[in-house]
C-alpha cells in the first residue's frame, strides 16, 4: 500500500501542504526474477533486436508479494549479448551469442538468473549469385573444400575489422555454405564465391561469441545445377581472446617506400613518413612513443633520421646525420643506440651528439640491438664475421650489461655457428623473455628463418613451431619468418607480429612476398604455446611489407 503523508508548514506566515510518497519498497525482504534461465534465440540479424520482458517480484515483511519490476536495478554481466532498460526489458545486441547472468538489486536485496542468447541464422551473400533455394537440404558427405585461411587453432584478438575466409574450389561445385557453430551459435553463410569476408556485424558475432567457447568452421559445397550431393569439409577450430592490442603498429611498405602507421582495428594503413618518395625504414620507436629513428636513403648511404612523432619534424640536423642500419632507444628515451655494419654507437636523443661506442671483444661485431625495458642491458646479434646492415652470419644472441654509461662484456645466451645463425632479438614488454630468429644460413633472404623465444636470463629456447610453420592445416618449412615485434601488454596473452612469406589462403601464393602476420603466446607455458598466425588486415597484399614495430603505448596524436 502506498501512503501519502500530509504536512502543514508555516513559511513566512503562509501555510503550504507538502505531499511525501512513502518508500514503495519499505519492508522488502527478498526478490525473485522471472523467467528463470531464459533462452533468447535470434533468427534475424536485422534490427530491431530480439527482446524478452522480465519481471521482478518482491516479498515483504507483511507477507505480501508485489510486482516491483520498475523499482529495481537491472543488469546483465555480459554486455556483448544484450542490455536492460529500466522496466526489465532485455534487448539482444544481435552482435554476439553467449551466456549472461541477470541480476536485480534493491534495498540491499538481490536475485539473479541466467540468460542464454543463441544466434541461429542464415545470411545469403548477394555479392555473388546466391545458391538457389533448398540447395543444402540433404545431409553432407565428406569431401568438401578444405579451408585455406584461417588455419585451425588460430587465435584472434578483439577489434579486427574483418576476416577473409578462404577455401578451395573445384569444377564439381560452385555453391558454398559456410557454417560457424558452437553451443550458442549456428550461423550459416550461403555464397557463390570461394572466399567470403566477415566484417561488420558478422565479425562482431564471431569475436563476441568466440569468448564463450571456440567456434567450429565448416565449408559445405555443392553444384547449383542441382546434383543433390553436398560435400562437407573437415571442421577447423577458431579461438578468440578478450585481448585488444590496438596500439599503433608501424611498418615499411613497398607501396610507398616509407613507414606506414597501422592498427589492427583498421582495414587500411596510412603513410606516416616521409611525404616524398625517398625510401626510409629499419625504424625504431622511443619508449615514450615520442620519437622515431629510421634509416634515410641518402643515395650514397643510409643515414639516421629522427622525427618527432607528433609533428613529424626531423629532430637531428641533416649535417650531423650518421650512417645507420638498426637502432634502439633507452627506456627513458634519452639515449639512442645505433648499429652500423657491426659497430654500436651511443647518441644523445635530443641532439644526436655521439656519447661513445660500445666496447666489444676483438673481432666481434654486433647488430640488431634492443634495449631491455629496465634499462640494465641490451641484447644483440653478436658475430665474428663483419656484418653489413642487411646481412649477418653465424651470429649468437648476446646480452651486454649497461649501467649509467658503462658497458659490460657480452654474455652469450644462444651460441651461433655457420649453420646456426641467431639474430634480430627483441625483449618482451615485461623484460621476461626474448624473441629472436634462427636460420641455417646467412640472414639475408634466409628461407629457413623461424621464430624462437627464451627466458631473458638464459635457458633453452622454445621453437615457435605453430607460429613459424602451421599454414592451412599443415606444417610448412622455408617460410622466411623474420623481424618479430612484441605487442602491448594484454591481460590474457602476449601478441607477436612478424614477417613471413607464407601463403595467404588462395590470395597470395607461398614465397611470393613478405607480409605481416600475428601470433599469440602464453609465456608461462613450458612448451610451444604459439598459435597459427593471422594476416594483418590493413596491409597491401600486392607488395612487400616488413619491419613491424608495435608501440606499447597509446599515442595521443
Amino acid at each position: 500500500m502506498i501512503r501519502i503523508v500530509l504536512l502543514l508548514c508555516a513559511v513566512a506566515g503562509c501555510t503550504e501542504t507538502i505531499r511525501i510518497q512513502a518508500d514503495s519498497l519499505e519492508g522488502i525482504v527478498s526478490l525473485e526474477v522471472y523467467p528463470p534461465d531464459a533462452l533468447v534465440t535470434v533468427t534475424d540479424l536485422s534490427p530491431p533486436g530480439q527482446t524478452l520482458q522480465y519481471t521482478a517480484m518482491g516479498h515483504f515483511n507483511d507477507g505480501t508479494t508485489r510486482d516491483v519490476t520498475p523499482l529495481v536495478g537491472w543488469s546483465v554481466d555480459n554486455v556483448r549479448i544484450g542490455a536492460f532498460d529500466g522496466n526489465g526489458q532485455f534487448t539482444a545486441t544481435q552482435t554476439a551469442a553467449g551466456y549472461g547472468t541477470v541480476t536485480i538489486r534493491a534495498h540491499g536485496q538481490e536475485a539473479s538468473t541466467t540468460v542464454t542468447v543463441m544466434i541461429d541464422a542464415t545470411i545469403v551473400d548477394t555479392a555473388f549469385p546466391p545458391p538457389r533455394a533448398s540447395l543444402f537440404t540433404t545431409d553432407p558427405v565428406a569431401g568438401g573444400p578444405l579451408p585455406t585461411y584461417p588455419t585451425s587453432g588460430t587465435r584472434f584478438p578483439q577489434g579486427l575489422p574483418n576476416t577473409l575466409f578462404q577455401y578451395g574450389s573445384s569444377a564439381s561445385y560452385d555453391a558454398y555454405r559456410l557454417r560457424f557453430e558452437s553451443d550458442v551459435l549456428h550461423l550459416r553463410i550461403e555464397t557463390g564465391a570461394n572466399r567470403w569476408r566477415a566484417e561488420g556485424a558478422v565479425q562482431s558475432i564471431l569475436e563476441g561469441t568466440g569468448l564463450a567457447a571456440p567456434i567450429s568452421f565448416t565449408v559445405d559445397a555443392t553444384s547449383s545445377s542441382g546434383t543433390g550431393v553436398v560435400y562437407a569439409s573437415a571442421p577447423i577450430t577458431l579461438e578468440y581472446s578478450h585481448d585488444r592490442p590496438d596500439t599503433p603498429l608501424f611498418y615499411w611498405s613497398a607501396a610507398t617506400n616509407g613507414v606506414m602507421r597501422a592498427n589492427i582495428m583498421s582495414p587500411t594503413a596510412n603513410k606516416l613518413y616521409p611525404s616524398d618518395g625517398v625510401c626510409v625504414g629499419c625504424h625504431a620507436i622511443s619508449k615514450d612513443a615520442g620519437r622515431m629513428a629510421m634509416g634515410y636513403d641518402n643515395t650514397t648511404s643510409t643515414d639516421l633520421e629522427q622525427i618527432d612523432l607528433g609533428s613529424l619534424s626531423p629532430t637531428i640536423p641533416a649535417s650531423t646525420r650518421k650512417p645507420m642500419g638498426w637502432a634502439t632507444y633507452s627506456p627513458d628515451s634519452t639515449r639512442l643506440l645505433v648499429a652500423n655494419n657491426g659497430v654500436l654507437e651511443l647518441l644523445a636523443t635530443d641532439s644526436g651528439a655521439v656519447l661513445g661506442t660500445v666496447p666489444l671483444p676483438p673481432m666481434r661485431f654486433a647488430t640488431h640491438p634492443d634495449w631491455s625495458p629496465d634499462g640494465s642491458s641490451i641484447v644483440v646479434a653478436l658475430t665474428s664475421q663483419t656484418p653489413n646492415n642487411l646481412d649477418v652470419k653465424a651470429a649468437s644472441i648476446a646480452k651486454i650489461p649497461y649501467n649509467n654509461g658503462a658497458w659490460g662484456p657480452p654474455q652469450i645466451l644462444v651460441s651461433g655457428s655457420a649453420s646456426n645463425n641467431n639474430y634480430y632479438p627483441r625483449w618482451s614488454p615485461d623484460g621476461s623473455h626474448i624473441a629472436f630468429v634462427h636460420a641455417t644460413s646467412a640472414s639475408e633472404g634466409a628461407k629457413s628463418a623461424e621464430l624462437l623465444v627464451m627466458p631473458a636470463e638464459g635457458g633453452s629456447p622454445l621453437y615457435l613451431g605453430r607460429a613459424s610453420h602451421r599454414v592451412g592445416g599443415a606444417d610448412v618449412g622455408d617460410l622466411a619468418n623474420i623481424m618479430p615485434s612484441w605487442g602491448p601488454p594484454q591481460p590474457e596473452h602476449q601478441w607477436l607480429a612478424f614477417v613471413s612469406s607464407r601463403a595467404y589462403g588462395d590470395v597470395l601464393a607461398p614465397n611470393t612476398r613478405g607480409q605481416i602476420w600475428i601470433t599469440s603466446l602464453d609465456l608461462d607455458a613450458p612448451t610451444d604455446s604459439s598459435t597459427p598466425a593471422f594476416w594483418l588486415p590493413c596491409q597491401d597484399v600486392t607488395v612487400l611489407n616488413n619491419n613491424p614495430v608495435w608501440a606499447n603505448l597509446v599515442l595521443t596524436n
